[in-house]
C-alpha cells in the first residue's frame, strides 16, 4: 500500500480555470479502478494494488499519467454544477487498451458532474485514446451517472459503441430507476472511428410507441413494461465520426437536444438492417439537428422518430449506399425485397402514445446530393435512394418542408434511361400527383410543402466545384436568391447558413445549406480552389496552395471561418503571384487549426468578400 502523490492544481487549473484551492491526483498507469471512499480523509488518495481509493470534492481533478494502461473503472465521484471533477491527461498521451478481453475503456458508475477531457496538452488534439477493445464500448456513462462533459477523446477499434450514456432497468435497481433522470450531456471535439456499433449511443431506444420493454423479476414478483429513463439537455457538437458500423450518432428518450457541427462519414458500414443512419433521433425525443456534414454512408443521412424536431442547414452527400435495401431478383426475374432509403426521413409513429405532444417538424435549407444508384421493385417503378420522406406522418399536422436543395443525379449510371422527376404525394395534396415518382420529396396532406429546389442533373445546379466537395452555389445558379424569404425572416436560427454566413445575401435566400456571397447573376464569378483538400492533420506538408481566378492582388486578404471560432481568423498569405491569369497563393500549414472539421476559407478585397471555398481537415 502506498500514498499517491497529491500535487498542486497545475495544468488542469490552467485549462479549466477552477479554484486554486482545488487539488489534483496523479493516477499511475497501474491503476484500473478509482472509487470514492467518503470515510477516508478529505483529499486523500491511497493505492491498493490496482485500485485507487480517493476522497475528492467538487473542483478536484484526476491527472492520468501518460502511457498505455488497462481499462479504467470509476465509481461514485461527485462534483457540482459549478465545479465538476475533472479527469484529464496529465501531459503526454494516454492510451487505454485491452486487446484480449476488453469489455470497456472508461466506465463511470454513479458519478455526477464530471468533465472527461483529453485536451490538457495544447499540442495534442486528442490526449486520451481508447482503442482495441474486442468486446465492449469505449466510454460508458452508466448506472445512474449524470451531468457529464466529454471532449478531446479519440476512440477506435472497439467492438461495440464509442460513447454510451444511459442506465438500463434491472431487477436490482428497479426502485431507483423509476425516478431517475439523466441531465446535461455535452459531448464535443471527439474523434470516433472504426467502431462496430454506434459512434454515440445516447439513451435507450426501447420506448416502443409508449409500450416500453418488459422486465421480469421473479424474486420481487415484478412482470411489467418499463419506459426508458428520460434525458434532459443534450449537446453533441464538433465531433468527427468516421467508419461506424451502425448509426453515427443516436439519441433517444431525450428532450432539449441539439446535434450540430459534426462531420460524419462512412456510417453504417456493417450494413445491418435497422441500424443505418448518419444521425438517428429516437422516440420520443425533441431535437434540433443542424450544420452537420454527412457523407458516404450506407444509411439514410438523418432519421427522426421523435416529435417537433427541426432539421436545417445540413449537407448530406451520397447517403444510403446499403446493399441490404436493394433487394434481389427471383427466378422469374422480379426484383423483391427492395426498399427506399433517404437523405432525410421522418416518422411520427411515436404518437401512438397519446401522451406524446404532436409537435410539427421543420425541414429547411438542407442540401442533399445523391447518385441515383439502384432500382426499387414493384409496386414502384422508380429509383432510390430518395431525397426527403415525410409520407409516414399520420398524427402530426403542419410540418413544413421548405428551401431544401435536392439533387438525384441521372448521369451516374448510363443504364438509367429515364430521369426521375416531381414530388410524390400519397393522398390529395393540391397540385401534386400520385403518378409522379417519390423521388425528391415524398409527402402527404399532413404537411405543408413550401418551395424547394430539385434537379436530375448535378451539373445543372452549378455548384462551385462538386467534384472537390464544394457545394456552395455559383452566382448564376437558378437556386440562388429563389427561396422563400418569409420563413427565414420569421425564424432567427435560419438567418445564418451552415458556415454562419448571413442569410440572405441577396433579395431572397438561396436554396440549400450554403448561402452564396454574390447575389447578382454573373458568368464571371471569381472562384477559389485549395490543394490539398481534404487535408489530413497527419499529412507531412508545410504549405497549402490556393488559386483565385482573378489578377488583382491589391487589398487581398484571407480569413478562416468556422463554428469553432467566435469570429473570423486571419490567414496570413505566405507567397502570392499572378500566373496564367490567376492569383497563386500559399499559406503555412502551421497557421491552420489543429482540430478536424469543415472550415470556410474566404478571400476578401478591401473587406469585400470575392470568393470562398470549403476546406475539410481530417484527423
Amino acid at each position: 500500500m502506498k500514498t499517491t502523490q497529491i500535487i498542486l492544481f497545475t495544468l488542469c487549473f490552467l485549462v479549466f480555470g477552477f479554484s486554486s484551492k482545488a487539488a489534483s491526483v496523479s493516477v499511475p498507469t497501474t491503476v484500473d479502478w478509482i472509487k470514492q471512499v467518503n470515510t477516508a480523509p478529505l483529499g486523500s488518495a491511497i493505492q491498493k494494488y490496482n485500485t485507487l481509493e480517493v476522497n475528492l470534492q467538487a473542483g478536484d481533478s484526476l491527472l492520468l499519467i501518460g502511457g498505455t494502461r488497462n481499462p479504467l473503472r470509476i465509481d461514485n465521484l461527485r462534483g457540482d454544477s459549478l465545479y465538476p471533477i475533472v479527469i484529464c491527461n496529465k501531459d503526454a498521451k494516454v492510451i487505454i487498451s485491452k486487446p484480449v478481453g476488453g469489455y470497456y475503456g472508461i466506465s463511470f458508475s454513479a458519478c455526477r458532474y464530471i468533465k472527461l477531457s483529453g485536451r490538457n496538452n495544447p499540442n495534442l488534439a486528442y490526449g486520451i485514446h481508447v482503442t482495441q477493445l474486442p468486446a465492449g464500448s469505449a466510454i460508458s456513462i452508466n448506472y445512474f451517472s449524470s451531468n457529464f462533459e466529454v471532449e478531446g477523446i479519440e476512440i477506435s477499434r472497439v467492438q461495440s459503441s464509442g460513447i454510451v450514456a444511459k442506465t438500463d432497468a434491472t431487477c436490482a435497481n428497479l426502485q431507483q430507476f423509476s425516478s431517475f433522470v439523466l441531465y446535461d450531456l455535452r459531448l464535443h471535439h471527439n474523434f470516433i472511428h472504426h467502431v462496430g456499433n454506434e459512434g454515440f449511443y445516447i439513451g435507450n431506444t426501447g420506448y416502443n410507441n409508449g409500450a416500453g420493454s418488459r422486465l421480469v423479476c421473479s424474486a420481487i414478483n415484478f412482470n411489467d413494461f418499463l419506459l426508458p429513463h428520460p434525458i434532459r439537455h443534450v449537446r453533441i457538437y464538433e465531433n468527427v465520426v468516421d467508419s461506424i458500423g451502425w448509426d453515427g450518432i443516436q439519441v433517444a428518450a431525450a428532450t432539449d437536444v441539439e446535434i450540430f457541427d459534426n462531420f460524419i462519414s462512412n456510417d453504417s458500414y456493417a450494413d445491418v438492417a435497422g441500424q443505418q443512419s448518419g444521425i438517428f433521433i429516437g422516440q420520443p425525443s425533441q431535437a434540433k439537428v443542424y450544420r452537420n456534414y454527412i457523407q458516404n454512408g450506407k444509411g439514410s443521412g438523418i432519421q427522426c422518430f421523435g416529435v417537433g424536431t427541426q432539421i436545417y442547414n445540413n449537407l448530406i452527400v451520397n447517403p444510403a449506399n446499403s446493399l441490404q435495401v436493394r433487394g434481389t431478383f427471383n427466378s422469374s426475374g422480379q426484383l423483391t425485397g427492395s426498399t427506399f432509403s433517404y437523405g432525410i426521413y421522418i416518422n411520427d409513429k411515436v404518437c401512438l402514445d397519446t401522451t406524446v405532444p404532436k409537435l410539427p417538424y421543420l425541414v429547411a435549407h438542407n442540401t442533399i446530393v445523391i447518385p441515383k444508384i439502384y432500382r426499387v421493385g414493384s409496386p414502384y417503378n422508380t429509383w432510390a435512394p430518395q431525397g426527403i420522406n415525410a409520407n409516414s406522418l399520420n398524427y402530426i399536422f403542419g410540418s413544413y418542408l421548405v428551401n431544401n436543395l435536392v439533387v438525384i443525379d441521372s448521369n451516374v449510371n448510363n443504364i438509367i434511361a429515364a430521369p426521375i422527376n416531381g414530388i410524390y404525394a400519397s393522398n390529395s395534396v393540391p397540385n401534386y400527383s400520385t403518378a409522379l415518382a417519390p423521388s425528391f420529396i415524398s409527402i402527404n396532406n399532413k404537411s405543408t410543402y413550401g418551395n424547394n429546389f430539385y434537379s436530375n442533373e448535378i451539373t445543372a445546379v452549378h455548384f462551385q466545384n462538386w467534384l472537390n466537395q464544394q457545394y456552395s452555389l455559383q452566382s448564376f445558379s437558378s437556386a440562388v436568391d429563389a427561396g422563400v424569404g418569409s420563413v427565414v425572416s420569421s425564424q432567427a436560427f435560419l438567418q445564418k447558413d451552415i458556415f454562419r454566413n448571413n442569410r440572405p445575401q441577396g433579395m431572397a435566400p438561396d436554396f440549400g445549406a450554403i448561402e452564396t456571397g454574390v447575389s447578382s447573376p454573373s458568368n464571371n464569378q471569381i472562384l477559389l480552389s485549395i490543394s490539398p483538400n481534404p487535408l489530413s492533420l497527419s499529412q507531412a506538408i508545410t504549405t497549402l496552395e490556393l488559386s483565385i481566378t482573378d489578377t488583382l492582388t491589391s487589398g487581398l486578404e484571407l480569413s478562416l471561418n468556422s463554428t469553432q471560432f467566435a469570429q473570423s481568423m486571419p490567414l496570413p498569405i505566405q507567397e502570392m503571384q499572378v500566373l496564367n491569369g490567376k492569383i497563386q497563393l500559399s499559406i503555412l500549414r502551421s497557421n491552420l487549426p489543429v482540430n478536424p472539421g469543415v472550415y470556410s476559407v474566404q478571400a476578401k478585397r478591401n473587406g469585400t468578400l470575392i470568393a470562398f471555398a470549403n476546406l475539410l481537415l481530417l484527423p
